[in-house]
């Protein structure tokens, strides 16, 4: 079986583009011949590595995988309307190398966000003459109105009856929640054409150490409280400063934003105004370092703003903060992400908007009042029994297999 992959992000690049990279990875091993049509990597700081650069496409292998790379205009998570155009110029381009890669697939398997893949997958299953799967790993345009990235608007309209019509078109559809899957279900489309396939973890965060990373960024004598990820509208980050405002008497207590993104600068002039000296901002790291990161402090947040869609969210981090084996506190009342923490054996919580109930738990938690090695272990023991990678990449070659 040929399989042809459509996402504009893949590695290099950091994120949650990593899931895709070790099914693809997984597929190879298990003899399925796998390419990829990805932009030329510049995601998430629009920095495009030297090895890339002056080139408009660009063809590498990784571990198996065929790659095929096209320009896209360069664009940082900070710049979201260049990346809209950056979108948009991955469709046109990414067509123009299709003509280019002189290979026979029998699946098209398209990725989004952005919008524009599961087009570019579309189009391509017509002109190769196969079937085309739609992986969908965030409701759009959906999820930008409830978090307030978009406007509900005439362009928004459009976007919606563009993807709706192509959750209909596809023969598979491969979501990353549940709550997504019950969602395109509820639009008509069969059940039997409906999986929900999970981002898991690679084992590498489940059996990270520190590896000296405390004492790199002198944490040694610290109660590390961490965010990583995208400093994104999506989450309410401003209640993890106001909770450090509040803690800013206990200077063993330091919060850490690991990451970039829109939000940054207003955060960091938050902590300026405030004058506090228990927040760091450490930017964005090499990918192969996070798990150190994560192992290495001692309480991990994560939270998303209360908006409809919200519920149906699985933030692809929280596996890895999981596997980390540290405890979890998690801004939100319910939630996808809450009844997995719940199942593993601890919900840690707090509302969004309550800096209080935050800076309550923390307290609690570096007191042992709450015991946070018991709760990390669980989740670490979750983890390795039913989120593994390559658990849920059996299932996914299982399913598209049935096609």
């Amino acid at each position: 079986m040929k399989i042809l992959i459509i996402t504009q992000h893949f590695p290099p690049e950091k994120g949650a583009v990593r899931r895709l990279f070790e099914f693809a990875r997984y597929f190879v091993k298990n003899g399925t011949d796998v390419s990829v049509m990805t932009a030329i990597p510049n995601y998430p700081d629009g920095i495009v590595p030297e090895k890339y650069r002056k080139s408009f496409f660009y063809k590498e292998e990784i571990e198996g995988v065929k790659i095929y790379r096209s320009w896209v205009l360069p664009a940082s998570n900070s710049q979201p309307k260049k990346r809209m155009f950056g979108f948009i110029t991955f469709l046109i381009t990414t067509i123009i190398n299709s003509f280019r890669v002189r290979e026979k697939f029998d699946i098209v398997l398209a990725s989004t966000p952005p919008v524009t893949s599961p087009v570019i997958g579309w189009i391509l299953s017509k002109l190769y003459n196969c079937k085309f799967v739609l992986e969908v790993r965030d409701l759009q345009p959906e999820s930008s109105e409830d978090f307030g990235n978009l406007n509900h608007s005439l362009f928004t309209r459009t976007i919606r009856r563009i993807i709706h019509a192509l959750y209909h078109k596809a023969d598979r559809i491969v979501c990353v929640t549940d709550g997504i899957a019950a969602f395109i279900r509820n639009l008509g489309v069969p059940s039997e054409n409906i999986v929900t396939i999970k981002s898991g973890v690679s084992d590498e965060f489940i059996v990270a150490e520190t590896n000296g990373i405390r004492t790199k960024f002198g944490w040694e004598d610290k109660f590390v409280v961490l965010y990583s990820g995208t400093l994104g509208w999506v989450r309410p980050l401003e209640t993890f400063i106001e909770a450090a405002r509040q803690l800013a008497d206990q200077p063993e207590i330091q919060f850490v934003f690991l990451g970039d993104g829109q939000k940054r600068d207003a955060l960091e002039n938050m902590v300026i105004d405030y004058g506090l000296k228990n927040v760091s901002f450490i930017g964005l790291q090499p990918l192969d370092t996070i798990p150190y990161f994560l192992k290495s402090s001692d309480v991990l947040v994560e939270g998303l703003k209360e908006v409809g869609v919200a519920r149906m969210a699985f933030p692809s981090k929280m596996f890895e903060y999981m596997a980390a084996g540290r405890p979890i506190i998690f801004g939100s009342r319910q939630g996808e992400a809450i009844d997995e923490l719940r199942m593993a054996g601890c919900a840690l919580t707090y509302p969004p908007d309550s800096p209080e109930k935050l800076s309550e738990i923390i307290l609690k938690l570096k007191s042992g009042e709450i015991d946070g090695e018991s709760i990390g272990k669980k989740y670490n023991e979750h983890i390795s029994k039913y989120h593994r990678r390559e658990i849920w990449a059996e299932r996914y070659l299982k399913f598209v297999k049935t096609l």
